[in-house]
């Protein structure tokens, strides 16, 4: 704001100032000076505590009510949850038994050596799917 101000300046401005009011009026100014900056800051200040507490309130509302939904959400996709995810008991007993290992590798209802049996749990097996191989675009030969 004050970037091109040099002493020369400040002198002119405050020789200015001197031949408007005259020598006994300046403490006076500046006594007054002082005490409408410190006005000016303390309602600043005040405006800034306002503005706080006016946006703290709605914010403390809506993080309640999103930490609110947030339990329900859980609270309700906990039963599709525990169906789409196998507990870690049982999943720890299986591989513990090799029975992971051998459903993923053999269909449902069939053995190694072909033979047709029941699954032991009553939770479907996991079965392995081949993945699609990508299809490479086909670039026709550049004409010269």
């Amino acid at each position: 704001m004050f970037e091109n101000l040099g002493p020369a300046e400040l002198l002119l401005i405050f020789l200015v100032i001197l031949i408007f009011f005259g020598p006994k009026k300046i403490p006076e100014l500046a006594a007054s000076l002082g005490k409408g900056l410190r006005k000016f800051n303390d309602a600043k200040d005040g405006l800034e505590t306002q503005l706080k507490t006016v946006m703290k309130e709605p914010l403390d509302a809506i993080n309640e009510a999103k930490a609110g939904l947030e339990t329900k959400l859980m609270d309700a996709s906990a039963p599709l949850r525990e169906t789409l995810m196998p507990p870690t008991t049982q999943l720890a007993t299986a591989s513990a038994s090799g029975a992971v290992g051998s459903s993923i590798s053999t269909p449902v209802g069939t053995t190694t050596d072909g033979v047709v049996s029941t699954p032991a749990t009553s939770e479907p097996a996991l079965q392995a799917t081949p993945t699609p191989k990508p299809e490479t675009p086909q670039v026709p030969p550049h004409e010269a």
